[in-house]
């Protein structure tokens, strides 16, 4: 079990050959073709009644769903609110903005020179 060093990189470089003597295989061009076919046919399979309620449901249908589950919820909840949202005045505006910007902290940017002008 123990082997030396020299020995692994051996055993590698002889694996690497082998790999660098292996021909290529090549893709036949009609593979993405053929393979959309299959796909496609094996969709139109199962979209039978008894097998979209046994368990089969196509991944387009569950996502159609949930927009749809998504787009009423939003629906209900826009139309069904039940105190409509305020708008404030715009005193009210001000009034908040200057109860956030008028602290001791930012007396140092008030300049009050300007004002008088």
């Amino acid at each position: 079990m123990n082997r030396t060093i020299e020995q692994r990189n051996a055993e590698v470089n002889k694996t690497l050959e082998l790999l660098d003597q292996m021909p290529r295989v090549e893709v036949n061009h009609l593979f993405r073709a053929r393979l959309m076919q299959r796909i496609d046919g094996m969709e139109t399979g199962k979209s039978s009644g008894a097998a979209l309620f046994g368990g089969a449901l196509s991944p387009k249908l569950a996502f159609m769903t949930l927009l749809m589950v998504l787009n009423i919820a939003s629906a209900l909840m826009l139309f069904m609110h039940e105190t409509p949202q305020a708008t404030g005045s715009s005193g009210t505006i001000a009034e908040s903005l200057s109860e956030d910007y008028g602290g001791p902290a930012l007396s140092y940017y008030d300049d009050q020179s300007a004002i008088g002008r």
